[in-house]
């Protein structure tokens, strides 16, 4: 394959309501005019920084794709008498929880979605973190539900919202698996999830704008654009995340 001069790749992700793009050269080649920074091999922690970052964009896509501002930040905690005595058997009675949560929705002919990791805090007790819908209708209740069936200890509800909650979540998710991996910790999730996959674009141009600009009727997110470099080919990038303008005539100034 010859050299590819004056053009670089655009990967879209379409999550609904939100799109995150990322516009980046193919990594032998570059473009003529764009100025390149030192290259060098990729260390381990190079690998891993890449891996865990890579694992965040992955769960936070998961959120913005499946749920919504307003939705659940669940929190499932022991009483002192109730704590399980060990994080194998408090990963089983979540398992039970969410069984007898997606029993009630099948019923009711409604797909239950969520997104879990358990945690060991600092005094060595266990807790689980939920992302779940909130569906309050005449069939169905969920705040009702967790109150039904979680019989361990306290259940805090935190409804999500929009700004830096999804991003933050995902962060706290790998974060906590990263922090348990001695435990075989890992997030898990339901299996009716939408998985977001990118749409990929060759733009036939040697560069992009610093300054983007958003499709109509969409605007980008504050803080949320960046135009780096590329610590191991020194080739440059951009992201960013774009936002559907709201009806009510939310454009993301405030």
């Amino acid at each position: 394959m010859g050299v590819i001069y004056g053009l670089y790749w655009k990967k879209i992700y379409d999550l609904g309501w939100v799109k995150q793009i990322a516009k980046y050269y193919p990594g032998n080649y570059g473009a003529p005019g764009v100025k390149r920074g030192p290259k060098r091999k990729r260390t381990p922690e190079d690998i891993d920084r890449q891996n865990k970052t890579n694992r965040e964009k992955k769960v936070q896509r998961l959120i913005l794709a499946n749920f919504h501002e307003g939705d659940w930040h669940l929190i499932l905690s022991y009483k002192k008498e109730q704590r399980p005595g060990s994080f194998k058997e408090a990963k089983k009675q979540l398992r039970k929880f969410l069984s007898d949560m997606r029993k009630v929705y099948k019923k009711a002919g409604i797909p239950f979605k969520w997104i879990a990791v358990t945690e060991r805090g600092k005094q060595g007790a266990c807790h689980h973190h939920l992302i779940i819908e909130d569906i309050a209708d005449q069939n169905l209740n969920t705040k009702k539900l967790v109150l039904k069936f979680w019989q361990y200890g306290s259940k805090s509800f935190h409804p999500l919202y929009e700004d830096g909650e999804f991003e933050d979540l995902a962060e706290y998710i790998v974060k906590k698996e990263s922090k348990e991996e001695e435990e075989g910790c890992s997030y898990s999730r339901s299996r009716n999830l939408i998985i977001p996959q990118p749409q990929k674009e060759v733009i036939h141009s040697r560069r992009w704008r610093k300054e983007p600009k958003p499709e109509k009727g969409w605007y980008i997110v504050k803080d949320s654009l960046v135009n780096g470099e590329n610590p191991v080919t020194g080739l440059p990038y951009q992201h960013y995340t774009m936002r559907k303008i709201d009806p009510g005539g939310d454009s993301g100034d405030a």
